[in-house]
């Protein structure tokens, strides 16, 4: 048994014996969808508003869980959060000017009213997911209409002339800023999803235009990183500025991804984002990955989410799988700073969400959104794992 193969089993039986079972039972709330987050203590926060979003991110575990058969009785949370988006999700679409397709909401209150009726692309992204999901756990082709429906939806009223979509549609202006790419990136996940539980190309071919999207814009070529933020022309909003090296693990994955369904060869920005988000974004001394950091400076921001982490390691086994050295020592050590700096915590199940420089807590709180990432992660390395051995 190699030492990766211990960590896949370690990461696996955190997430199916305690993380899976902790969230369906302490995070879902019984009146409807699932709490935003957790206190350490493992009790609900009660009184927080909730992201649609991460309502969809959760239907989206739960279904994975179920498709996996890592979760008895996965489909009841899995359910539980889908009903809640498709009903308490969709308030507040009658202000779209020409009608049409709703979209979901961007934040409801913690009894499930409406707090924002914006309708965020970012949030449309995890609808897709999601119903995707469904569709392969559960034959739900219902979940599969409405992923077309928000596919319309976005397409109508969100849908920019020089390629992808606005940040979001409000009473008041679809024109925010900075536009983003990492809305974008989500529906590029929910699009490859979406191919490969149906093999229609429809959405292969729409996952190819947000991969023209990121040769083109989200790319930058001389130094080799992600770009985030945009005015609406596609002209950075703020020069250069700061980097996400979570998000170019992130595309690291996703790139791979796409090569694996589609057959085009990424290893020239995958190789070149996974060096580059080491580059500015590895802190030698904890193992971790930044939140942020700056193509100008050595530093990276000295602060340290758990998400990035769980990027690092897909990544990791993306690169792998695509037979590049030293990947699975990489996923290897990823996961035991996982382990020794967020999972190691009193609630068997959850987390600590972010550290400082010195790998010492600095939140509270387990936000619910987390586990989409961390559930995700364990997936991965445990498919690459169970295959190798």
């Amino acid at each position: 048994m190699t030492q990766l193969t211990k960590q896949s089993e370690k990461f696996q039986n955190w997430c199916r014996v305690y993380a899976l079972p902790l969230w369906a039972n302490n995070a879902l709330d019984e009146n409807g969808g699932f709490h935003e987050q957790l206190n350490l203590d493992g009790t609900p926060d009660l009184l927080h508003s909730r992201r649609v979003r991460v309502q969809a991110r959760t239907a989206y575990v739960y279904a994975h869980a179920h498709a996996q058969k890592w979760y008895d009785g996965a489909q009841i949370p899995a359910d539980h959060a889908w009903n809640y988006v498709m009903t308490n999700g969709l308030q507040g679409g009658i202000f779209i000017p020409g009608g049409g397709f709703k979209g979901c909401a961007h934040l409801l209150n913690a009894d499930g009213t409406l707090l924002d009726r914006h309708r965020d692309t970012y949030a449309q992204a995890f609808i897709l997911l999601a119903a995707a999901w469904r569709y392969k756990a559960f034959d739900d082709i219902n979940a599969l209409e409405k992923a077309d429906e928000t596919l319309s939806f976005l397409d109508r009223h969100l849908k920019a002339e020089n390629g992808g979509w606005y940040e979001g549609l409000s009473h008041i202006s679809l024109q925010t800023l900075p536009r983003r790419q990492n809305p974008h990136m989500h529906i590029f996940e929910a699009l490859l999803a979406l191919f490969e539980v149906t093999k229609n190309e429809k959405y292969l071919g729409r996952a190819e235009e947000i991969f023209h999207l990121f040769e083109t814009h989200f790319f930058h070529k001389k130094l080799g990183v992600v770009l985030e933020f945009f005015n609406n022309d596609w002209s950075l909003y703020d020069g250069i500025g700061t980097i996400e090296p979570g998000h170019m693990m992130e595309w690291v994955w996703l790139l791979r991804y796409y090569e694996k369904l589609s057959g085009k060869n990424v290893s020239l920005y995958a190789d070149k984002l996974f060096k580059n988000a080491l580059k500015y974004g590895l802190n030698e001394d904890l193992g971790l990955i930044s939140d942020t950091a700056y193509t100008d400076r050595e530093t990276p921001n000295p602060t340290y989410r758990t998400w990035p982490q769980t990027e690092y390691i897909k990544a990791s086994i993306a690169q792998a799988r695509a037979g590049r050295d030293g990947m699975e020592d990489h996923a290897k050590n990823a996961i035991k700073s996982l382990f020794q700096y967020y999972l190691d915590v009193q609630v068997k199940g959850g987390w600590i969400d972010q550290v400082d420089t010195h790998g010492k807590a600095i939140t509270n709180v387990m936000p619910t959104s987390t586990f989409y990432h961390l559930f995700c992660a364990a997936s991965e390395v445990a498919n690459y794992t169970n295959v190798k051995r």
